[in-house]
């Protein structure tokens, strides 16, 4: 549990730098206080929704059979690279690919809040 929280907290802090970042650039280009607002709430939602889809989707190993296939052309080109001789069957890469897996909840429950956020703001520019 401590670790998720952990997770979520440093994906908030990693969305308000991006948001702050977007904040700053529209700023200086003289856009409104509120459009920077927005704009910046929902870039970082965007970046944060997608890398946790894409890692959702990673973790359900779509992209094991990708993996394990250039694993497999490098240690066949680069015989260097086979770590104890013994080449790895497919099911042994997954199981492992399977628990070296992180969870991608953080991403997805960051991105939602600044989604949320992004939301209100372009609610109050609209009404100003």
């Amino acid at each position: 549990m401590k670790e998720k929280k952990r997770d979520f907290l440093l994906n908030l802090l990693v969305g308000f730098v991006i948001a702050a970042a977007v904040f700053a650039l529209n700023m200086s280009r003289e856009y409104g206080a509120a459009r920077s607002v927005c704009d910046g709430f929902f870039v970082a939602a965007v970046l944060l929704l997608g890398i946790g889809g894409i890692r959702g989707v990673r973790n359900r190993g779509a992209f094991d059979v990708t993996g394990y296939g250039v694993k497999t052309a490098l240690e066949t080109a680069l015989p260097i690279l086979r770590h104890d001789g013994k080449k790895e069957t497919m099911d042994e890469y997954r199981q492992r690919k399977a628990e070296e897996r992180k969870s991608s909840r953080g991403l997805l429950l960051a991105g939602a809040v600044y989604f949320l956020l992004s939301l209100v703001a372009f609610l109050v520019y609209r009404a100003v």
